[in-house]
């Protein structure tokens, strides 16, 4: 293992990106060449998720290595108590320097802040954890890159969000098209995906020499659903792949999902040449993406820091692009739920892996143990995920997980709530190669069972079936399992020392 002050670790965590959507996991059409080469010289894994939906409890999961029932970050602008045990403090305290760029969405414990603190009475997420050097703070947009587009030439009257995520509508109008049908006002080399990119290269070009632990953020792609040319038309709205769902969930008669608001109801996306549209451009921007991400990738190279550094590339969840007749991503489907992984490990003793595909189960929880584990420090005692390296490296006897977990609530997303009690409105899913198993906190709401090899589509709920009983109470009593593990033990801990 090569000495800590020679270790690196690129970390990127983009937005809503669907794992069905690049060329290495079996996508036809879509053109992820670096992302690709990514996964050849590591390794791709097929069945990865996220632990919640929406940003902020996903990504509140993935810097602190908890499940959301540790957490207590159950929605977005939900504060984060006990902060400072994430990934980025626990590393600094053995003597990395972690940074970040791009957002965090993370909210404060407001009983931390101040007296006479505006967040103490109303609802932010736009700070960035303790531990993180924050390089650059941008999530749609920021000041920085309007500066930056001057400097190329723009005017000062487009340098702002209501004219850079504008579309390029022609005089004579958009007739039957959607607005992102057409490009976006800034060149392609002047997006904020690739202002992102340069702001990172730039920061780690004065780090050549050292060690250090970077989580890249990128929005994309995450809406609005813009793009500039040509990646605007790089994809035609006829080749798009038919959305996952059937005639019949246009009734809405789920008896969950008919409670939602019609904003997050099966309402969306109906119309086909709308939801074709979407995902042309939504092929469009991850392509963009790509582009972006392989001018990284160029630098780590030219630089001679490519074979010092473990990068991960993964998302905080995906999207649904009008499968079930949905947009977003709450919910339980796999569409949601689902992300890519790709992991590229440096070390000679990952050569066994490399290029290959797993089958195997991973979550976001994993990552933050993994990462420790190849720069050499102990795990934080308040990880509930395990590290991946052993299985990268291809060690006698590693495994990925058989099931992984994911929580969702949806109070919020109800069209109704008189009467409804908060606490209640959660579900929990466990999920591994054969069945999925949804169970509510409201008494009144019916379980769900997918068998996911006769029905990978989701569509047929088995709970119902007296015959599955047996399956019910076995994937029941995981779950009750599984939160009885990841409680907060902390105290008993303690405690257990003097006993």
């Amino acid at each position: 293992m090569k000495a800590l002050d020679k270790k690196k670790v690129l970390w990127i965590t983009t937005d809503e990106f669907r794992p069905d959507c690049l060329g290495a996991t079996g996508n036809p059409l879509i053109q992820t060449p670096n992302l690709d080469r990514l996964a050849r010289e590591g390794i791709l894994i097929r069945n990865a998720f996220c632990q919640g939906s929406p940003c902020a409890p996903s990504r509140s999961s993935l810097h602190t290595g908890r499940y959301l029932c540790s957490t207590g970050v159950l929605d977005n602008m939900t504060p984060l108590a006990d902060a400072h045990d994430n990934l980025a403090m626990h590393l600094a305290t053995h003597g990395c320097k972690p940074a970040i760029a791009g957002y965090n969405d993370y909210a404060c414990d407001p009983g931390i802040l101040p007296d006479g603190h505006p967040h103490q009475t109303s609802l932010n997420y736009d700070y960035f954890l303790p531990g993180y050097e924050v390089v650059l703070k941008h999530d749609y947009d920021s000041p920085e890159w309007y500066a930056w587009l001057r400097k190329q030439g723009y005017p000062e009257n487009m340098c702002n969000r209501e004219t850079m995520y504008a579309h390029q509508i022609p005089p004579e109008g958009r007739g039957t098209h959607l607005p992102l049908h057409f490009p976006a006002h800034y060149k392609a080399e002047h997006s904020e995906a690739r202002f992102v990119t340069e702001t990172a290269i730039s920061y780690l070009r004065d780090r050549e020499n050292e060690s250090w632990f970077f989580s890249l953020n990128y929005v994309k792609p995450h809406g609005p659903y813009i793009c500039p040319a040509p990646y605007h038309a790089l994809y035609g709205p006829q080749d798009m792949p038919e959305p996952v769902r059937r005639p019949e969930e246009l009734a809405n008669n789920h008896p969950y999902i008919s409670r939602c608001r019609n904003d997050w109801g099966q309402t969306e996306l109906a119309v086909e040449s709308e939801w074709r549209e979407l995902r042309a451009c939504y092929y469009g921007m991850i392509t963009e993406l790509d582009h972006c991400i392989g001018i990284l990738f160029d630098y780590l190279k030219e630089s001679g820091q490519w074979e010092d550094t473990l990068i991960i590339f993964t998302s905080d969840h995906g999207s649904y692009l009008g499968d079930h007749y949905l947009a977003g991503k709450p919910h339980f489907y796999d569409a949601a739920i689902r992300v890519p992984m790709i992991l590229r490990d440096p070390s000679p003793e990952a050569d066994t892996t490399r290029g290959t595909q797993s089958d195997g189960f991973a979550e976001g929880v994993d990552i933050a143990p993994t990462i420790c584990g190849f720069l050499g420090t102990p795990p934080h005692p308040r990880f509930q995920g395990k590290s991946m390296l052993p299985y990268l490296r291809g060690a006698p006897d590693a495994t990925l997980k058989s099931e992984i977990f994911y929580e969702f609530y949806y109070y919020n997303l109800l069209r109704d709530t008189a009467g409804v009690c908060p606490e209640e409105c959660r579900l929990w899913l466990v999920r591994d190669d054969r069945y999925k198993y949804v169970q509510f906190g409201e008494a009144s709401m019916p379980a769900q069972l997918f068998d996911l090899r006769r029905d990978p589509g989701e569509f047929e709920n088995l709970a119902a079936l007296p015959e599955y009983a047996p399956v019910i109470a076995d994937y029941c009593q995981r779950l009750i399992r599984w939160r009885i593990r990841n409680e907060d033990h902390r105290m008993e801990q303690w405690a257990r020392q003097f006993r």
